[in-house]
């Protein structure tokens, strides 16, 4: 489905910020609502605030997770704003892209030896223009995504994103609860296919 369930947006149809149940953000500044807050309607991409800023140093992890199944078919990451806020040197240089329920346990320790569904070289993007292609299979009926960013364009000490367009479609079908002895307790064969996914079975052979 590509209709729009935002009565502000009505015409924001393609945009999937409208399905994200929550997000987490991984050494960024600020709360659980900043980083959420990127995730927002084309006709606001321009603003820059809310904007997500790493914290420690420039690398920082958005987890995302999706009320109903989606397909992702482009995605567009932006640093907007007056230049003292959102200079070039502080965007983001890339962003590895990691799909899937798998990748749920996925954090700073590991990240690196994992595979991504999709790696993207970003250019420096102010006013949110630039689009990139999701490879198809990856993010197709997912609930989950990773966004990992590993630095920005300049080496600043802090890498600043302040929207993440999210472009393609839902299902109406919501998703369903699991049993949480299941999801604390995983099985061997689980955990093997888990690690499969993301290429983590051959880190250390």
């Amino acid at each position: 489905c590509t209709c729009s369930h935002d009565e502000e947006w009505p015409e924001d149809n393609w945009n999937l910020y409208q399905h994200i149940e929550r997000v987490e953000g991984l050494n960024t500044v600020g709360d659980e609502s900043a980083a959420r807050g990127v995730f927002k309607p084309h006709g606001r991409r321009l603003e820059p605030t809310p904007c997500v800023v790493s914290d420690t140093d420039e690398e920082f992890i958005l987890k995302v997770w999706f009320e109903v199944p989606i397909n992702l078919k482009r995605i567009c990451v932006a640093s907007c704003g007056p230049e003292d806020e959102a200079g070039p040197d502080s965007a983001p240089s890339s962003v590895r892209c990691f799909a899937g329920t798998a990748a749920e346990g996925l954090s700073f320790e590991g990240i690196e030896e994992a595979r991504p569904a999709q790696v993207i070289e970003l250019a420096v993007n102010p006013q949110a223009e630039a689009f990139t292609q999701c490879v198809l299979r990856p993010f197709t009926q997912i609930s989950f995504l990773l966004f990992h960013f590993p630095g920005n364009h300049g080496g600043a000490e802090q890498t600043r994103v302040s929207y993440i367009g999210l472009q393609g479609e839902h299902s109406h079908a919501k998703r369903q609860a699991v049993n949480a002895k299941y999801e604390l307790i995983p099985n061997a064969e689980d955990t093997a296919e888990a690690q499969r996914m993301l290429g983590l079975d051959k880190a250390g052979a």
